[in-house]
Parts: C-alpha cells; sequence; structure tokens
C-alpha cells in the first residue's frame, strides 16, 4: 500500500512541476507581449522555469534522490517569491499594482506545495518562514519609505498577508486533522487485526478464517479447497508434558503447515487444535495433495520435548455459489473418518 501511495504522490508532484512551468511559460509571454512585466520578472520567469523543469528532469532521471530535489525545487521556488517582493517594495517604478497583485496572488501556491512536499511539521515551518519573510517588505515600505507607499498597493499587502495567514492556518488544521485520521485508522486496523487473529499462533482465528470465507461468498465456480487439520494425541501431549509444551507445540506446527503454503492460502485456527487451509483455485484432487504434502512433512517433524506429532486431515471442495457451511460440513466428516481409519491419514468425504 505503501508503495501505491508514493507513485501517486510521486505522480502528483511530477503533474505540479509540469503543470507550473507550463503556466510560467505562459505568463511570461503574456507579460511580456502586454508590457506588463516588472524588471525583476524578465529574469525571475526565466529562472522559475529552470528550477521547475530541472526539478521535473532530475526527479525523472533520479527517483532515488527525489526528497532532495524536491527540497530544493521548494526553496527555489520560495526565494523567488521573497525576492520579488522585495524588489517591488525597494525599486518601485511605475504602476505596480499588477506586479505586486501577481506575484501574492501566486506566492499562495507556495504555502500549498509546502504540505504536498514536506512533511505536516517540517511543512508548518517552510510555509511560516516564506510567511514571515514576505512580511517584512511591506512593513519596510511602511516604516521606512512612507513616500513611496500607495494606498492602494498597502491594501494589496494588507488583504495578501490575512488570506495567507488564513491558508496557513487552514492547511495546519487539516494536516492535524489528517494525522488524526491516520492514527485513528491505524489504531482501528490493529484492533480489527488482534480480533482476526489467533493470540497464540499467530494466525487467523476463527472469526478470521470465517471472515476470509465471507469474502470469498458469491464468487460463482471459483474452486476454493478446504482441508481440516488436527492435531493427532494433542491431549496427550496436554497431560504427559503441560499445556506450556502443548502451547509449543501448536506454534510449532503452525509454522510448518504455513511453510508448505502459497501466499494466496490462508492458515486459520478453527478451534482447540484443529486447524482450517482455505486453498484458492484448487480442484479436489490438488487440494488432496497439498493436504498430504503438509501431512508428510509434519510427521518428519521431532518436538524436543514432545517427540514425534503426526496430522489427521479432512479434506472437502467449496464453490461460491454453494454455502460453505456445507462444505466444511463434509471435510468434518472427512476428518472423522481419518481418525477413525488409523489418524496420520487425508481423507475426502
Amino acid at each position: 500500500m505503501n508503495v501505491i501511495l508514493s507513485a501517486r504522490r510521486s505522480l502528483i508532484v511530477n503533474t505540479l512541476l509540469a503543470i507550473g512551468a507550463a503556466c510560467v511559460v505562459a505568463l511570461w509571454r503574456f507579460e511580456s507581449g502586454s508590457g506588463l512585466i516588472s524588471e525583476f520578472d524578465s529574469f525571475g520567469y526565466p529562472f522559475l522555469f529552470v528550477i521547475l523543469l530541472g526539478g521535473l528532469v532530475a526527479c525523472l532521471v533520479a527517483p532515488a534522490h527525489r526528497g532532495v530535489i524536491e527540497l530544493c525545487a521548494y526553496l527555489g521556488i520560495a526565494f523567488y517569491f521573497v525576492v520579488a517582493l522585495f524588489c517591488l517594495v525597494l525599486t518601485p517604478s511605475g504602476n505596480r499594482v499588477y506586479p505586486v497583485a501577481n506575484t501574492l496572488q501566486w506566492m499562495a501556491i507556495i504555502y500549498v506545495a509546502a504540505f504536498v512536499l514536506l512533511r505536516r511539521r517540517m511543512a508548518l515551518a517552510a510555509s511560516a518562514t516564506v510567511f514571515v519573510l514576505s512580511v517584512i517588505p511591506g512593513v519596510y515600505a511602511l516604516l521606512d519609505r512612507p513616500d513611496d507607499w500607495d494606498m492602494t498597493i498597502g491594501a494589496l499587502f494588507a488583504n495578501a498577508y490575512v488570506v495567507h495567514l488564513m491558508m496557513l492556518i487552514s492547511l495546519s488544521l487539516v494536516g492535524m486533522l489528517h494525522d488524526h485520521i491516520e492514527r485513528t485508522t491505524e489504531l482501528a486496523n490493529s484492533m480489527e487485526n488482534a480480533a482476526l487473529t489467533d493470540g497464540l499462533m499467530g494466525i487467523a482465528n476463527r472469526r478470521g478464517i470465517e471472515r476470509v470465507l465471507d469474502r470469498l461468498c458469491g464468487t460463482g465456480d471459483r474452486p476454493v479447497g478446504l482441508i481440516l487439520l488436527d492435531i493427532d494425541n494433542f491431549k496427550t501431549v496436554n497431560d504427559r508434558f503441560g499445556h506450556f509444551v502443548g502451547d509449543e507445540l501448536l506454534v510449532s506446527v503452525a509454522r510448518l503447515i504455513g511453510s508448505r503454503l502459497r501466499d494466496a492460502d490462508v492458515l486459520g485456527r478453527w478451534g482447540g487444535e484443529e486447524l482450517l487451509v482455505v486453498a484458492c483455485d484448487l480442484d479436489l484432487a490438488a487440494t488432496v495433495q497439498l493436504a498430504e504434502r503438509i501431512r508428510t512433512f509434519v510427521e518428519q517433524y521431532e518436538h524436543p520435548v514432545a517427540g514425534s506429532v503426526t496430522l489427521s486431515a479432512g479434506v472437502a471442495l467449496w464453490r461460491g455459489d454453494v454455502p460453505v457451511e456445507d462444505s466444511l460440513r463434509l471435510a468434518d466428516k472427512a476428518l472423522y473418518l481419518a481418525k477413525v481409519n488409523g489418524r496420520n491419514r487425508v481423507e475426502t468425504a
């Protein structure tokens, strides 16, 4: 899941870098053609374009260094906006309404980018630093250059600072909410896993196996092999060596069985010393072969205290268009036959 999320995030960042580079080119051409471009932006736009396009190319060529590349791109873009504001305030010339408004409205993206590229605390620190730096030119113009201060320009700065501050607060709150949701989701998943996992053996418990079977319901003619396993003479092990050794034996047998299964197969504790294997897309003959391989493999194992251990197995086939309870009854009946016929064997009903 993390791999999928990382790939999607990379795609989003690459798309934003590409769109950003295209927007810079469009603004550059429009303002140059209409005579609205400022002296700073005649150099700033090429700088921005190189940062955005270079960042995109670097991410594609060297994905292993994506984190450093994204941070450098962010710092380069933030540097452009802060320097642009300083230049507009310190070198007034002609009508500054358009370049100031243009810079301030596009600057808001730098806050969003911080929360996309960086972790929440680092994003908050980075965007807050950019905000504070952007306030300095306005305060400087008001205090040290009152003759150059225009009410319209002042209003633009004041409104922009309020909007930027509200955006920072909103993004921070959304980030906190996102973190809270992630923690809650992780806790819920942990509790669900605990509820569906056998605490001793670390495999699915009966509820977990039933959940797996419920998901397989309605899959039509897709065959599902069911293997009901029982440790032979397990009560004798508990009586002779104690429940601690019995628990060790259960864990060892579960580990042995799990090593013989495919990734798609599910092993669970059906009750007591009974284990159930759910094997999708196996016909009856293949399921019997799997059960036999499990039985043979466990038979070769010898517990350091309890000694040799054997399994009896009952096999049945289930298809999703019939009640799974019927197939489980057949597996249980087959297991009973294996016990009656001498144990350490595989039977089908």
